[in-house]
């Protein structure tokens, strides 16, 4: 649960640092503005892949296959 807790803050700051990147373009301050953008690229991937359910191991018992 703390996992998906702070995966859900992470894509929080990543909408927000895409925001600050867009008014920064508005500004002028293009080369800034791509920086923040990239950032907040890379942290939605990773919270997205924090999202990700993991396999759970299964162990198949010998005596309850079915042949």
């Amino acid at each position: 649960m703390q996992t998906r807790q702070k995966a859900r803050k992470l894509l929080d700051l990543a909408r927000v640092m895409v925001k600050q990147a867009r008014i920064l373009r508005d500004d002028g301050f293009t080369a800034r503005a791509r920086e923040v953008a990239r950032r907040a690229i890379a942290i939605d991937r990773l919270a997205w892949t924090m999202l990700r359910p993991e396999p759970a191991p299964v162990r198949i018992v010998a005596s309850r296959r079915l042949h």
